[in-house]
């Protein structure tokens, strides 16, 4: 059997199974009815290795008849196609405005007399809907250029206004392409990966940006852009408009969409805050506040892990205490539950850590297993400090025998391997420190002089006390 067909029956969920089998019974979709017997046969036993032998399979797309393997592999074949065709058909079905479509249908197959009626209803409908995202754009666009079609077809184009076909594409494609570049900025910082926007970048210069950026979907992206790209007093400017048009425009865009905004927002203040410009963090806990009331920060239900950190620290940091302690209760159960343990613990573990609570944060640090590398590593660099602060000596003698084992054994951690690797070192130099300031110093100066080391503010502050 096609390993692929099998993959792709395990992956889908159990609805989709179901609804995989009546595409391939009605006949508008599958002519053939040994393919829908092979599906539904694979739908029932796909999680029983021996029903999926060749020759079970052949039995039940055609029960009774001599084994024929190459009948069989084109019957694979054809339900392949019947899997293709109803994954693309349910996609469009969940997502696509369908009236366009049948605006096409009618102009194409001369039911005249219909179309009239279907543009006006369908015109009415997008209009009444909330939104005003890029797909609304899009969505008049394509009305419109149907509309277009038959009145040119019956020569009537002469009548009709053009402007708002050309103003609707515009809206779409400038909004999709800042979008766009908003993500291509992003990834840059992070990645280094250079991006150019020199079409994108003339027309935002053209004598009409102030029409432009009059339409939300244009103007929000626009400000999250030149936010991302510019520093100085442009980058500021273009914040402070961002945040105002994303208080302004909350209900016209999906929540989905809101939650990106909000975020890319966020990273904006957070590329500042690294930068040193400490009014920011002030800046991006507000906007988590913001987004925290409006619920745009759930994803499929669930707040990531990231998310949840960054706000803690972030609240720390801020030193609003009560409510990033009531945060980190009231969204526990927000947390996917296969990591909502250890990242409760996590960060609680924090904040009795940021209180110099050690004997509170060592019990919860010890309880907690992370499969992300980058959560480990922090949460056995908190555990570290504990082991350090309580005088644990054989705990922490044991923790960097098998800190470092981690790090070893670990693929792909870059250059956190070697910042981590330096902080192991600096902690044995510590821990075998003599007694008199001539020593701490000497350390606390290869410490200063040695690039990348993580923890090396607690390193320092270790040596002067």
């Amino acid at each position: 059997m096609d390993a692929r067909l099998l993959k792709l029956f395990k992956k889908l969920p159990a609805a989709d199974r179901r609804r995989l089998c009546e595409w391939t019974q009605c006949s508008l979709f599958n002519k053939r009815p040994e393919v829908a017997a092979l599906c539904a046969h694979i739908t029932q036993h796909a999680a029983h290795p021996d029903s999926m032998r060749a020759e079970r399979l052949h039995e039940a797309a055609f029960p009774g008849q001599v084994y024929q393997a190459a009948r069989l592999r084109h019957t694979i074949s054809y339900l392949l196609q019947a899997v293709r065709g109803y994954l693309a058909w349910s996609e469009w079905n969940a997502t696509s405005d369908s009236a366009p479509w049948l605006l096409q249908s009618l102009r194409k197959r001369g039911l005249d007399f219909m179309f009239p009626y279907e543009e006006e209803r369908a015109m009415k409908a997008l209009e009444a809907e909330p939104l005003r995202d890029a797909g609304f754009h899009y969505l008049r666009y394509r009305l419109l250029q149907e509309k277009l079609e038959m009145a040119s077809r019956s020569e009537r184009s002469a009548r009709l206004s053009l402007q708002p076909l050309p103003d609707a594409l515009t809206a779409f494609y400038l909004s999709d392409m800042l979008r766009l570049a908003c993500v291509a900025l992003t990834h840059q910082a992070v990645a280094g990966q250079a991006y150019h926007f020199a079409v994108l970048d003339r027309i935002l210069d053209s004598e009409d940006k102030e029409n432009l950026l009059a339409e939300p979907a244009v103007g929000i992206y626009f400000h999250a852009y030149q936010m991302l790209k510019n520093g100085g007093e442009e980058g500021e400017t273009s914040f402070q408009h961002l945040k105002e048009l994303l208080a302004r425009h909350a209900e016209i865009f999906a929540a989905t969409e809101m939650r990106g905004l909000y975020l890319m927002a966020i990273n904006g203040c957070i590329r500042r805050m690294n930068a040193g410009q400490r009014t920011y963090v002030r800046e991006a806990f507000e906007l988590y506040r913001a987004a925290l009331t409006r619920g745009f920060l759930l994803e499929d239900g669930w707040m990531s892990g990231f998310t949840y950190k960054n706000i803690i620290r972030i609240g720390a940091v801020l030193g609003e205490e009560p409510w990033t302690r009531d945060f980190l209760q009231q969204y526990r159960e927000a947390l996917h539950p296969r990591d909502r343990d250890n990242l409760y613990k996590y960060n609680l573990a924090y904040l009795h850590l940021q209180k110099q609570d050690y004997a509170q944060a060592m019990p919860l640090l010890q309880q907690i297993n992370f499969d992300d590398a980058l959560h480990q590593l922090e949460a056995r660099r908190m555990l570290l400090r504990s082991y350090f602060e309580l005088g644990e000596w054989e705990a922490l003698d044991s923790l960097l025998t098998s800190f470092g084992a981690y790090l070893r054994r670990q693929k792909g951690l870059g250059y956190h391997r070697t910042t981590n690797e330096k902080l192991l070192s600096f902690v044995k130099k510590l821990v075998e420190l003599p007694s008199g300031t001539t020593a701490r110093q000497k350390l606390r100066t290869e410490i200063e002089n040695t690039p990348d080391v993580a923890e090396r503010q607690w390193l320092l502050e270790r040596c002067a006390g």
